[in-house]
């Protein structure tokens, strides 16, 4: 269920294996006999077999036996009943001779010894288990033609950048298993001491592919690795872990099959964590699916099969009463890889209830039910997910039938299946959205690929780039959050950026005769990510590492070149779902982020509020923040939502969710040029939404934080709830303070390498517990001791000028060498700007936009060790 690289194409892959079943008593035995001994029903069939069954071809269709085994090892996904019970489950399971073992929540991960398989029933704080796949792999002296297609060469060139200071990270399967990377940084092809944090043999190397695309790009970047070819746990912890190790970009090229579709999970968890809490920007790879996914409402019809079981289900209607779908499989080891999902959520990322309904995914052949190619996992309760493999080893195509059956619980309202593998023939065809799992993340930036030949630079004819037709398509909704709570639909706009492909690296993968040389070329929405992430590397030396994820990719949007998704009729202007904002320009991208006071532009904006009226629609109240004003009159306007207007702000408007994105523009007496800004406002708003009435924890009330050593603090806040009822309330702290009624203020020692804590509460007469993600460090200003005191004599901070204008005068002395963190807030602790100083000079002055917030401020200015607090008064 797992990872996923297309062939010649660069994007990982797994085949899944699946349970060897002749008929459905037998599989319906299993699936009892599974379910008894706390695991899938192809982890039952180790057990049952003491190891690893082989399997025949049926008429040239195979499925391909990938268990992910080390020695007499072998690596499970295992859930907890509660997320309470997760580290308990980890230690019994380290008793038990787990290896590598890691734990999130409920859901815990690593190697276990084959023979312990069977002793995991009688394991009390386990729910569930099953394996975790091994992945299958398809996909200086060299320069990839990317750096001109992007015009990064110009960039480089006219702002005098590198990269230099700002760190990359990647994340592939491996990264020096074939022995080549001492070669590559002899040649210059790769950067000396590249970082490697964990890697893993056999592998590709596809991660070192990468490396070098970034080095191209980005010469002056360190750059760091960590294998994502484990488990999806490992994965989320090696993004975190690139963070800690300094990574201010981070690229991956990954996708789990299991990873939700509409919920995130425990990787884009991940993402949003370290972009929103360590200053990342993320860029993942789209993925190379295309178009090839089945999306539609759960449609039910009578269905009966003596081969499937006795009595009459309900299957999937495709139309006119057909329950069958067929799927044409070309020969010669062509693969179809099918993760099947529905509207559910998943146990292993919430807890809870988990999913409700349990489906199978049936395969047929010649009006034969193919038991051993099909998928019978045991849902309710667990997670709603089906996945099938299915390689055709024949000489000719080969068609098969897809029936999706409901075998138990209520009719799911929406189904989706994505096939991951190689392209295939598809009836009931929906051409439907194939970016899933974490590459549509809040946070993350999916990107698009388009081959180096067919742009600008090395066609003459074209304007623009033209998008590859595998590049996988966005529109894929978000219906559960990560409670596992049904809310209204988000349909996030992916990919954001498209990017190139097809380019040269040294070794990777083979020679296509697109160019004229005889270096490997190397394609995929693999390659496209990782010169995304080094422009970023350009953009972040150029406006400085404080340089947010938002603004960068507000930049690489608006200054792409416009592409056409070629499968929406006429040319589609703008934002669409196959090619994002379009191909990005390296050059325009660093013009766009000048820090120059002679460049007027729009570079953020601060929210001041966002106010649920409905479940599809909010309030918004916002400033813009300006760069390069000259003192003469500005004219503001949003595009459709608000005439141009010399107010100054703050502006409010009533927007709806399905309408995410605006754009703000702005004119300036004496300035030629109009400035635009594309702002993600629902984004800003942290994609709220809970509707009117509706029980929920909103946001926290830091009332004291007191430092009690260099890595200690503590914290005293209190919980804002909606939708209380009066009823009791039940308060608790995963992992620092058991449930309590007890209305607070409360007070916990933290440690600030645990920055992020996670609140939850019940209410009587309210099914259900809510929850939510208190980043309680940042809300201490980074850590840096009681709010609203001063400490320290070294640090020296003077705002010149006291009350302020539309800007903030900062001086700080006193702290040469150390990293500094400015923050402002207004009186309610609502971020106005954020600024951080990586080494500080004897002396550092900088100007913080204010904006158009009135009254009485608070900037809070911290080291490591000491911190002040200063009070603004804006005019």
């Amino acid at each position: 269920m797992k990872l996923l690289l297309q062939a010649g194409r660069g994007f990982l892959a797994v085949v899944v294996i699946l349970l060897c079943l002749s008929s459905w008593s037998q599989a319906q035995d299993v699936k009892q006999l599974a379910k008894d001994a706390k695991v899938s029903p192809d982890l039952y069939a180790i057990i049952s077999n003491n190891g690893i069954p082989n399997q025949a071809p049926i008429g040239g269709l195979q499925r391909v036996n990938l268990f992910n085994t080390v020695g007499n090892t072998i690596a499970i996904e295992a859930a907890a009943n509660s997320e309470q019970e997760g580290v308990a489950l980890l230690q019994v399971l380290q008793s038990m001779g787990l290896q590598k073992g890691l734990v999130f929540k409920q859901k815990v991960s690593g190697y276990l010894p084959i023979d312990q398989l069977g002793a995991l029933k009688s394991v009390s704080a386990l729910k569930f288990a099953r394996p975790s796949y091994k992945p299958r792999n398809n996909v200086g002296s060299v320069t990839s033609q990317g750096d001109v297609a992007l015009r990064a060469d110009v960039a480089r060139s006219t702002y005098n950048v590198t990269g230099a200071g700002v760190k990359v990270g990647v994340i592939s399967d491996s990264y020096n298993a074939l022995g080549g990377a001492p070669a590559g940084v002899a040649s210059g092809d790769l950067p000396a001491g590249v970082e490697v944090l964990e890697d893993i043999s056999p592998g590709t190397d596809e991660g070192r592919a990468m490396a070098e695309l970034v080095h191209d790009i980005a010469p002056g970047s360190p750059i760091a690795f960590h294998t994502a070819y484990s488990t999806e746990l490992n994965f989320a912890q090696g993004i975190r872990d690139l963070a800690a190790a300094g990574c201010k970009v981070i690229t991956d090229d990954i996708s789990y099959f299991a990873e939700p579709f509409f919920q995130d999970g425990v990787v884009a968890q991940a993402v949003d964590d370290v972009v929103n809490n360590q200053g990342v920007t993320y860029f993942s790879a789209a993925a190379n699916s295309g178009r090839a996914s089945y999306q539609a409402a759960f449609n039910p019809a009578p269905y009966s099969d003596p081969q499937y079981a006795g009595g009459t289900y309900s299957a999937h209607n495709f139309g006119g009463g057909d329950i069958k779908q067929s799927i044409t499989i070309p020969g010669r080891g062509a693969t179809a890889i099918i993760s099947f999902q529905w509207d559910d959520p998943f146990f292993s990322v919430s807890g809870g209830a988990g999913a409700q309904t349990d489906m199978d995914l049936l395969v047929y052949y010649n009006g034969t039910l193919l038991g051993d190619l099909s998928s019978f996992e045991i849902n309710v309760g667990g997670d709603p997910v089906e996945i099938i493999g299915i390689q055709n080893n024949g000489s000719s195509s080969v068609t098969i039938d897809l029936v999706l059956v409901k075998y138990e619980g209520p009719n799911p309202s929406l189904i989706k299946w994505v096939n991951f593998a190689d392209d295939v023939t598809i009836e009931y065809d929906t051409k439907s959205s194939t970016i899933v799992g974490h590459a549509n993340s809040t946070r993350g930036i999916a990107v698009g690929a388009a081959p180096f030949n067919l742009t600008p630079a090395f066609n003459g004819g074209l304007t623009t780039a033209t998008i590859e037709p595998f590049s996988s398509v966005g529109g894929t909704p978000i219906l559960f959050n990560t409670a596992g709570q049904r809310i209204s639909q988000i349909t996030r706009q992916k990919p954001e950026i498209t990017s190139v492909d097809g380019t040269n690296t040294t070794f990777f993968v083979s020679d296509s005769p697109r160019d004229a040389d005889a270096f490997p070329n190397f394609f995929g929405t693999s390659a496209a990510a990782p010169h995304a992430a080094a422009v970023a590397a350009l953009m972040k030396e150029k406006g400085g590492n404080s340089l947010s994820s938002s603004s960068i990719l507000s930049a690489l949007e608006q200054t792409a070149l416009d592409m056409d998704d070629p499968y929406t009729p006429g040319f589609d202007t703008g934002f669409d779902y196959g090619t994002g904002f379009g191909f990005i320009q390296a050059d325009k991208a660093l013009q766009s982020i000048s820090g120059s006071s002679s460049d007027f532009a729009i570079v953020g904006t601060s929210n001041v509020t966002c106010t649920t009226i409905s479940v599809g629609q909010r309030t918004l109240t916002f400033n813009p923040i300006y760069a390069g004003v000259n003192g003469q009159p500005l004219s503001f306007s949003v595009v459709n939502e608000l005439s141009p207007t010399t107010n100054p702000g703050p502006y409010t408007l009533n927007l709806y969710t399905d309408n995410p994105v605006i754009t703000l523009k702005a004119t300036q007496a004496g300035t030629p040029t109009e400035a635009s800004f594309v702002y993600n406002w629902l984004e800003a708003c942290g994609n709220n939404t809970t509707p009117p009435g509706t029980f929920a924890i909103i946001g926290v009330n830091t009332i004291t934080c007191t430092a009690v050593s260099p890595t200690q603090r503590t914290l005293t806040f209190n919980p804002n709830y909606a939708g209380v009822n009066g009823q009791p309330l039940s308060f608790s702290v995963v992992n620092e303070l058991s449930p309590t009624t007890n209305p607070g203020p409360y007070t916990l020692n933290l440690y600030t390498d645990n920055p992020v804590v996670t609140l939850k509460a019940t209410q009587a007469g309210t099914p259900g517990e809510v929850s939510f993600t208190y980043n309680w460090l940042a809300a201490c200003g980074g850590g840096s001791g009681r709010l609203g005191a001063e400490s320290g004599a070294g640090l020296q901070v003077r705002v010149l000028g006291n009350p302020v204008n539309e800007t903030a005068e900062v001086e700080v002395r006193g702290v040469s060498g150390q990293s500094v963190q400015l923050e402002l807030t207004d009186i309610q602790g609502r971020v106005i700007q954020q600024h951080t100083i990586e080494e500080a000079k004897s002396i550092e002055r900088l100007s913080l936009p204010v904006g158009g917030r009135k009254g009485l401020l608070l900037l809070r200015v911290g080291t490591p060790t000491e911190h002040k607090s200063i009070k603004l008064m804006k005019q």
